[in-house]
């Protein structure tokens, strides 16, 4: 999880949907205005977006690309992570299997998040949002609270 070291680098990736999404995109807005001002006022050292499709199919004709293999590289890293932790992914990434009628076709498609954030101390993957426990869902907003949270300066009288 995130901690309360100020010697350490943090680094968050934001990962967000390309395409507009009804009821997602004042949401998209808000977590890129947010890590602007997280980054200006050095509560982190920087932040990254990564662009991704809604799903992606988990072998396929796209499985040699540069793009599939950053997408599940991430997608394994998180999945360690979570097992780590003992949290869950699987309300976030879901995995499934589809069918075409006409064709017979049959493949697993991996489903990304619309807003996924995971933050880097060191380098080091710490924390991914959204993910759950048996009793919490946290989200982007809460990782960013977090976020907002840690280091805050405190002023002498």
């Amino acid at each position: 999880m995130i901690s309360e070291s100020e010697n350490q680098r943090c680094t968050v990736k934001l990962f967000v949907r390309a395409d507009p999404e009804l009821g997602c995109e004042t949401q998209k807005q808000a977590v890129l205005e947010q890590l602007e001002a997280l980054d200006a006022d050095g509560r982190i050292d920087e932040y990254e977006i990564n662009i991704w499709t809604k799903a992606i199919r988990l072998s396929g004709p796209l499985e040699g690309t540069s793009y599939y293999r950053q997408v599940i590289d991430h997608y394994e890293a998180f999945r360690e992570w979570a097992d780590t932790e003992g949290v869950l992914l699987n309300s976030a990434f879901k995995t499934e299997s589809l069918e075409c009628e006409i064709t017979g076709e049959r493949y697993t498609v991996l489903s990304l998040p619309s807003i996924c954030l995971a933050v880097y101390e060191d380098g080091e993957l710490c924390a991914v949002y959204p993910h759950a426990t048996d009793d919490t869902a946290e989200t982007a907003s809460s990782c960013l609270q977090e976020l907002e949270s840690l280091g805050q300066l405190e002023y002498a009288d």
